[in-house]
């Protein structure tokens, strides 16, 4: 079966839960969708290397400090970034983690497939719960990877530097920030879709129209 998306509802759900019910959580979701391989608390923990009872152990809650390599090698085996077992992986916005059976890496078919331009559409957002679109800007010219992750770097440093000092004290730097985000797009891709840049245009066009005002019709 395809990998899905974690819901808000379920990061919602997973913001308030422990670790032995975020454990168990993606354990009985990535049963459903993988067809490879079973996540019976048996067959998990043969592969992991330890006692079903260590896992129904954790999952219960009797196992407060689980060892952190047992905690590491469980979220290798359901395929979610380890931060996903952890409290401070909530205590933001809504992150947007691939869950399920992984899907077959797309082959590059030529050098050039490792460039790319980087983007960004700027929107300003009222305290009132409204936004206002101001900027969709590119860079005019490839960038290889490298590239491409030290300039999304500044640009979430850029927007970083604008948090309360309480905030960022346990943040990880924006070049980290910015790694992870693109070693995810190839991990996975079912969480960053790639699509026609002319239909995004097609989709930025028809929705500011629908909200633009139209004015006075009189002569």
């Amino acid at each position: 079966m395809p990998r899905r998306i974690l819901t808000r509802e379920e990061f919602e759900y997973l913001k308030t839960s422990d670790l032995g019910e975020r454990l168990k959580f993606f354990r009985k979701e990535a049963g459903k969708l993988h067809s490879s391989k079973a996540f019976t608390t048996t067959a998990m923990s043969e592969r992991v290397g330890v006692s079903h009872q260590t896992i129904i152990s954790i999952e219960r809650g009797d196992s407060k400090k689980p060892a952190y390599q047992l905690i590491y090698k469980i979220t290798q085996d359901l395929g979610i970034p380890f931060d996903a077992l952890t409290n401070e992986f909530y205590q933001g916005e809504l992150q947007l983690i691939a869950i399920g059976e992984p899907s077959e890496p797309a082959s590059e078919s030529t050098e050039e497939s490792s460039l790319s331009y980087i983007g960004a559409i700027v929107y300003q957002a009222f305290t009132d719960g409204m936004m206002r679109f101001i900027h969709d800007l590119q860079s005019s010219r490839p960038l290889d990877k490298e590239q491409f992750i030290a300039s999304l770097g500044r640009i979430i440093g850029e927007l970083e530097s604008l948090k309360a000092s309480e905030e960022l004290f346990n943040q990880p730097h924006p070049a980290i920030k910015a790694t992870t985000l693109f070693n995810d797009m190839g991990k996975y891709p079912d969480a960053f879709p790639v699509f026609p840049r002319a239909s995004w245009n097609e989709h930025q066009s028809s929705f500011i129209n629908n909200y633009e005002s139209k004015g006075d019709d009189k002569a």
